[in-house]
């Protein structure tokens, strides 16, 4: 049986062990001393859980809930769902209904919506109708904020659903987010299905919503669990990669961008240094708010068009507990700075739809600073042919062809590595 050496647990080399483990002798290694990397759980106390950022899957990541049933995770209790749901607490509020397919179930939605008039609802409909017609013609990528002003899009649109959206699925800026990249997501997404759109929020951390439970499926199929193990270099003996002096077959390595560089032989992997060079990251921050008393938020997720946070998402809803988790994205470009009070003012953004909550007894601020790789307008992948051709094969959210770095590319990545692998073993 080939020897596969796996470096970085995060969602793409877990989602590479689980694929592998079945068919090779696996060896996962990471430097942490858990697994699941930009996308884990941390320290809870004294909330119920606490991630280092706030996830919301979509029904489209079927890659994601596919891997998770084949690690004997319940969707149901690991998950709440909900049809899409619009709600702006400054703004358009609408929600997909669930007994019609889609796309009626959007129109229906979007010409029910509140907050906003006859002729202003069709224009956003006009406007979802000039991006499908956008991305069938095949033309060339450009910036969604180059698109939106090419089709005079109304300033309460940009606001209230194109800004939004396009911060909440590629957290990049409108000036630099490709519209090609935006396209697949609504593609997939909301124009796919009924339950395509629909939203998941885990009820749990993700440790044990995701990473334990495949890991752990991943071990029961003799995957070798190394954490707290760093790896500093691949060598190789013949056409054998070597790890920490361990010889194996191939390797996948699964790291962030920022961490693949010295994990490179020198001289391979020209193309990927190249692609690497070019990434531009942008931060998320997650602000963490306890209260003492019960509250009850507008909706699951409550945005604002005119506030610091994007989204707050009421954990009431969740398991119970009196607290909020609200999301800033692109939090770099949001204040201009990083070193600002983020819980202070999230909390006065709670104030707006919860005026009585009184003041939190917790707080907890998490930023990661590159949170995710920017989706930019033509941005490629690397060419990879000269590392395959020596056994190394690369994995990572930033290295999906359609979506942006979200978890759902990241698994995909992880498993198209594995396959490419595997494919490479039948044919020797």
């Amino acid at each position: 049986m080939k020897k596969v050496a796996i470096i970085g647990a995060g969602w793409a080399g877990l989602s590479a062990a689980a694929t592998l483990a079945p068919h090779t002798q696996v060896t996962l290694f990471e430097a942490s001393r858990i697994a699941g990397g930009r996308a884990r759980s941390v320290t809870a106390e004294p909330f119920s859980f606490a991630d280092n950022g706030q996830h919301l899957l979509i029904g489209a990541y079927q890659a994601i809930f596919r891997l998770l049933q084949t690690a004997g995770v319940n969707l149901e209790t690991a998950f709440v769902r909900q049809p899409l749901q619009w709600h702006l607490a400054d703004g358009v509020q609408f929600q997909a209904a669930k007994n019609l397919p889609a796309p009626l179930n959007l129109l229906f939605a979007v010409l029910g919506a509140k907050n906003a008039m006859l002729p202003e609802k069709i224009s956003l409909l006009q406007q979802m109708q000039a991006l499908q017609s956008h991305h069938k013609k095949n033309l060339p990528d450009q910036s969604v904020q180059s698109w939106l002003d090419a089709n005079r899009v109304p300033q309460k649109w940009r606001d209230e659903f194109w800004l939004p959206m396009v911060w909440g699925a590629l957290n990049t800026p409108l000036e630099r987010a490709s519209i090609q990249r935006l396209c697949n997501v609504m593609t997939d997404g909301v124009w796919a299905s009924r339950a395509a759109s629909d939203y998941l929020i885990p009820r749990e951390d993700l440790g044990s919503v995701f990473a334990e439970p495949v890991l752990r499926y991943a071990q029961q199929h003799g995957a070798k669990w190394q954490p707290e193990t760093r790896v500093r270099e691949i060598g190789f003996s013949g056409c054998d990669c070597v790890i920490n002096g361990e010889i194996f077959d191939a390797v996948i390595i699964a790291v962030a961008p920022y961490h693949l560089l010295p994990l490179l032989p020198e001289n391979l992997g020209v193309s990927v240094r190249e692609a690497v060079a070019q990434l531009e990251y942008h931060a998320i921050t997650t602000v963490y708010l306890k209260y003492e008393h019960a509250f009850r938020l507008p909706a699951l997720m409550t945005g604002f068009t005119q506030g610091t946070a994007q989204w707050l998402i009421d954990r009431s809803r969740l398991n119970g507990a009196n607290e909020i988790a609200a999301v800033v994205s692109v939090s770099d470009d949001v204040s201009g700075s990083l070193k600002t009070d983020w819980a202070a003012r999230v909390h006065e953004d709670v104030l707006r739809v919860c005026p009585d909550v009184g003041a939190p007894i917790a707080q907890q601020v998490i930023t990661e600073k590159r949170a995710t790789i920017a989706s930019t307008v033509n941005r490629t992948l690397p060419e990879m042919g000269d590392l395959n051709a020596w056994g190394i094969w690369l994995a990572g959210d930033w290295l999906h062809a359609r979506y942006p770095a979200t978890l759902e590319a990241a698994v995909l990545s992880g498993q198209d590595a594995a396959r490419g692998l595997l494919a490479r073993f039948q044919a020797a």
